[in-house]
């Protein structure tokens, strides 16, 4: 990977909640809808008759649901259509996993991180309590207290 873009990978993944990790799908398929409703604008202006036309059938197909009220007609139109259909279907999921994958990761180790304290705490406390026995034991002559 580019020095560049593992730092920002390593800033984004370090900074990452679940309202980051939502806005991150929807900026995606949001970036989506804007490039392949403007391609298809262009590729075929007379089936998308205005931008809002066009963005309308990008949401409609990179959300999966497709009416049918608009679709595309020529082949570069349907290149378009079918860079978004594949692109919406596979790069959207696995952003979304990739995502919930960092969370629970990060949630994990500080969960881990927690417990680790907790087992220091708990050996340090085991520690004074052995040092406190052993202090009773020499202070009783080396006998074993006896027990209640």
């Amino acid at each position: 990977m580019h020095p560049n873009v593992s730092k920002r990978f390593d800033r984004w993944y370090e900074r990452l909640t679940l309202p980051r990790a939502v806005a991150t799908v929807i900026s995606v398929a949001f970036i989506l809808v804007l490039v392949a409703g403007a391609l298809e604008r262009i590729v075929e202006p007379e089936v998308f008759t205005s931008l809002g036309t066009a963005y309308w059938w990008a949401v409609v197909t990179v959300t999966t649901v497709g009416y049918g009220d608009i679709v595309p007609e020529t082949t570069g139109g349907r290149l378009v259509a079918t860079a978004l259909m594949l692109t919406g279907l596979g790069l959207i999921p696995t952003l979304t996993s990739v995502t919930v994958a960092v969370l629970i990761g990060k949630r994990t180790r500080a969960q881990q991180e927690q417990l680790d304290r907790q087992g220091g705490e708990h050996a340090a406390a085991l520690e004074r309590i052995e040092a406190q026995l052993t202090e009773i034991s020499a202070a009783q002559g080396g006998r074993a207290p006896e027990a209640g």
